[in-house]
C-alpha cells in the first residue's frame, strides 16, 4: 500500500492543484447560495463536479502524505515540534528565507493548504447534501470561510515554492 502511495503522490499533487486552482479562479462565476439554481450554468455544475473530485483526492493525498510518520512533516506541531517553524519566523524577521526542508514554515503551510483544502471539500459536500434547508445557508457561510482559508494558503504556498526556485537556480 505504501508503495502505491507513494507512486501515485506526484499525480494525486497535481490533480489537487488543478483542481484548488480551477475552482478558486471559477468561483466568482459561481451562482450557488442555499441552493442549486433551477437551471445551472457551466460553472455551477464544474465547481460541484471538481469539487467533490478535489474532496475525494484530499482524501487520498492526506493518507498519502501522512502514513508512515509522515505526518510529521507536514503537522510537526501535532507532535510538539514547533522548533523548526519558529527558527524559520525569526529568519524571516532577520531577512532570511526559510528552508524548504525539515517541518519548518514551508512544511506547515503544506500541512494547512492541505487540511483546508479538506475543509472546503467537505462544507461543500455537507451543503450540496443540505440544498433547499435552512442549514445549508449556514454550510454556505462554512464554505466560503474555508474556501477563503484554502485560497490564502494556496497564495502562501505558492510563495514558497517560488522561494524555493530561486534556491534551486542559486546553487
Amino acid at each position: 500500500m505504501r508503495d502505491l502511495l507513494d507512486r501515485i503522490n506526484g499525480p494525486l499533487h497535481l490533480v489537487a492543484a488543478l483542481a484548488g486552482a480551477w475552482l478558486v479562479a471559477t468561483s466568482p462565476w459561481i451562482g450557488m447560495y442555499a441552493w442549486i439554481p433551477d437551471e445551472p450554468g457551466f460553472f455551477d455544475l464544474g465547481h460541484i463536479g471538481v469539487g467533490l473530485l478535489g474532496l475525494v483526492v484530499g482524501v487520498v493525498y492526506l493518507i498519502a502524505c501522512t502514513l508512515g510518520g509522515r505526518w510529521r512533516l507536514y503537522f510537526p506541531w501535532l507532535a510538539g515540534q514547533v522548533s523548526a517553524l519558529g527558527s524559520d519566523v525569526a529568519g524571516i524577521f532577520r531577512g532570511q528565507r526559510p528552508m524548504s526542508e525539515g517541518g519548518g514554515l514551508f512544511a506547515v503551510i503544506e500541512g494547512l493548504l492541505l487540511l483546508t483544502l479538506l475543509a472546503a471539500g467537505v462544507t461543500g459536500a455537507v451543503w450540496l447534501v443540505l440544498e433547499g434547508t435552512d442549514a445549508a445557508r449556514a454550510w454556505h457561510a462554512y464554505h466560503v470561510f474555508a474556501a477563503r482559508a484554502f485560497a490564502g494558503a494556496l497564495l502562501l504556498h505558492l510563495v514558497g515554492v517560488a522561494l524555493h526556485l530561486i534556491d534551486l537556480v542559486r546553487d
